[in-house]
């Protein structure tokens, strides 16, 4: 009977490249866990960032031009919207005779298919008025 037989060998090289196969899959799926997640919080991370340039450059604004702070809080609202943040977000501001300091605190929410993550954001911004 000529049936068919596999060597030692043989079978050790089959069992590797499913080893070898899995190893591949697996390592295909973290990379693309990685790359949604980057997805996610990138975007965040740089709506974050662009808001405490905007704050900086309001607040130093502010500080320098002595205007208002009905004036610098109104224009740090319109930012805040602008950058399409959430609108529930809290803004205090206060002097301390030439500084002027702001504080922006909101939870920004990332959307996962099962999960919402709520991350607090909170930004401090400063200058001293010279």
């Amino acid at each position: 009977m000529s049936g068919f037989t596999m060597s030692p060998s043989s079978i050790r090289a089959a069992r590797e490249r499913g080893l070898g196969r899995f190893f591949f899959l697996l390592m295909l799926a973290l990379a693309a866990a990685i790359i949604y997640l980057l997805a996610m919080f990138v975007p965040v991370y740089m709506g974050n960032q662009n808001l405490e340039e905007a704050a900086t450059e309001i607040v130093r604004r502010g500080a320098q031009q002595n205007l208002s702070e009905a004036d610098v809080r109104a224009q740090l609202h319109e930012k805040v919207r602008e950058f399409g943040l959430p609108e529930d977000h809290k803004i205090e501001l206060w002097r301390d005779g030439k500084t002027l300091v702001a504080n922006i605190s909101y939870n920004h929410q990332i959307h996962f298919p099962f999960y919402t993550y709520r991350r607090p954001v909170s930004i401090r911004v400063k200058d001293l008025g010279f």
